[in-house]
This record gives structure tokens, sequence and C-alpha cells, in this order.
């Protein structure tokens, strides 16, 4: 796919959520909210299966927006747009103080379930849609994309996971949400794929591990 259409079609999507967020309409005329506009931001903390370096131990963020719709006073769907920096690290060399990680920078588009379980805890479940922004490859402080490094095949334009995650509620509108994601699919191949039968030897899979503040409004 060109580059320019996959651009296009993040565009599209963004679009969309903007499109929601403004249409914030009440249900029958009693006063009870179908769609809100959302804000996500939080550190998180990522590692990949397969890249021999394990932990999770790189460090980055989620910053987007969602929109959420009302189904009914339990149960909600929700459409968002995030970046989020995911990727692996490798622990600090002690002795010669060396240091390696993989930066895959990702526009994000997840759809999930939401489940008030009760007053105070929310169920986050979905997939999601990863387009990859930017990858590149840092040693000891130097940043190079990974054209022009010699660590495996590049990866995947494409990540498409799973989400699970709980939310703990201080209001209707704002919440703090621990979220675990997975790719489903791998991020790049394997070069050397032992086992062709096996899920994990087929390649690289995002494990990403979030902390985030939500504000509806």
């Amino acid at each position: 796919m060109p580059q320019n259409m996959k651009w296009n079609n993040v565009i599209t999507l963004a679009l969309v959520v903007a499109y929601l967020s403004g249409w914030s309409q009440n249900e029958e005329g009693n006063g009870t909210q179908r769609f809100a506009m959302g804000i996500k931001i939080g550190p998180m903390t990522s590692q990949m299966s397969g890249d021999g370096l394990g932990g999770f131990d790189k460090f980055g963020a989620v910053l987007g927006a969602t929109v959420k719709a009302n189904i009914n006073e339990r149960n909600h769907f929700s459409l968002g747009i995030e970046y989020n920096s995911k990727g692996s690290r490798a622990p600090i060399d002690t002795l010669n103080h060396n240091t390696f990680a993989f930066r895959l920078h990702y526009i994000q588009i997840p759809l999930q379930w939401q489940l008030d379980w009760n007053n105070r805890l929310r169920i986050h479940t979905g997939i999601y849609a990863a387009y990859l922004a930017n990858q590149t490859v840092m040693t000891n402080g130097f940043s190079r994309q990974m054209s022009e490094a010699s660590y495996g095949p590049p990866f995947d334009p494409w990540d498409i996971g799973a989400s699970f995650g709980l939310a703990f509620k201080f209001t209707e509108q704002s919440s703090f949400l621990i979220e675990y994601g997975q790719s489903i699919l791998p991020i790049r191949p394997n070069p050397s794929q032992a086992n062709q039968f096996s899920y994990y030897e087929r390649g690289n899979y995002n494990s990403t591990l979030a902390l985030s503040l939500i504000r509806y409004f």
C-alpha cells in the first residue's frame, strides 16, 4: 500500500473521531448523554517477544482522544485515536554501560467495549490497529533509522492486537486505567524460524502496560 494511502486512512479515522466528538445529543429528551468526548494520557512500558531482550524495560507514553457511546447505564463502546511508543530496551550493561533499544512510534486506533462492573470499577476490552509512524534503533544515546542499522528486518507498517484493562472510576467522567495490550499478528517476521508451526516463532510481538488518566467531557 502506498505511503500516502496509509496516512489517508489514519487521517480519515481521526476525522471520524473528531466528528463523533461534536455529535453529543440527548436520548429521547431524558437528559442522558449518548456520546462523550474524552482525553487519555499517561506513561507506559513495553517489551517485544522474540527479540532476546526480555522485560518491560522500554518506557514511553500514551496520549490521545476518545469518543464513548453510552449504550445503557452499564455498557459503552469507545473509538479513539492515540499516540503511543512501543518497542523494547536492553538493560544497561553494567560493565561497559552500553545501551540499546528498539523505538517504535505508533498512531493507534482502539475500539473497545466498556462494562461498568460496579460504581467504582469499569472493564475495558477490545481490539486495536496501530500504524507505525516511525521506527528507530537507539544505541548508546544515538538514534538511527532501521534502514541504517543491521538489526534484522524492518517492522511491518501495522500492529494488530487486543487489549484488556481495569479502570478505577473517581467520577462518571474521570477514571484511572490500567491497560495491557498484546499484538495478535507478528509485527515483523522471524528471519530464522525453526518451527513453522510455532506461533511465537513467527516473529516479534508487542506487549504493553499503560497507566492512564481518562477524562470525559
